[in-house]
């Protein structure tokens, strides 16, 4: 399956924030916060944690975005700088990635809102800012253009062994 590659600049004027009502915003910044905190995807966030203390990202900057309500999780997502999986990206790029959204908040603006966050808590301070979406996801690829994202071209995720764990995605034709 393709998957489409998105990017917008650091320096690209950041949508308007859409009223996200009664959520409360959390970042997690391992390399400042230290242990992962409680939630969804717990587990992973050791690992990511474990990655940013070896050094294995290009560059300071891996978070986890959460918007909560009451306690519960509504919305999650990650930030990396360049790593193994991203080789097309330059060392001071950002990539969004591993986005969730609670079943009832869905087609209600709540991801949007998060992206255009992200978007504009980082702007001006990185070279890039990616988002890749399957060429079947059309949600995906509706919010990317929401949130002023670029389609800069197609490509693939590797599968080395067939294992989609340890593959990476490759750019492999420029959309421009």
């Amino acid at each position: 399956m393709s998957v489409l590659f998105y990017c917008r600049y650091g320096t690209d004027p950041v949508p308007d924030l859409p009223e996200i009502g009664d959520l409360e915003v959390r970042c997690w910044l391992p390399t400042l916060d230290g242990f992962p905190p409680a939630g969804r995807k717990r587990a992973q966030n050791w690992a990511w944690l474990s990655m940013a203390l070896l050094g294995m990202f290009s560059a300071p900057g891996f978070s986890e975005f959460s918007l909560w309500r009451d306690g519960r999780m509504m919305h999650r997502m990650i930030v990396t700088p360049r790593w193994y999986r991203f080789p097309f990206m330059d060392p001071w790029d950002l990539q969004l990635g591993d986005l969730w959204t609670a079943p009832s908040l869905r087609g209600q603006g709540v991801a949007r809102a998060a992206v255009t966050e992200v978007c504009r808590l980082h702007a001006g301070r990185s070279a890039r800012i990616w988002f890749l979406a399957y060429s079947d996801n059309r949600a995906s690829q509706a919010l990317a253009e929401a949130c002023g994202f670029h389609l800069v071209g197609i490509g693939r995720r590797t599968r080395p062994l067939g294992i989609s764990a340890i593959g990476r995605y490759r750019l492999s034709l420029s959309a421009t």
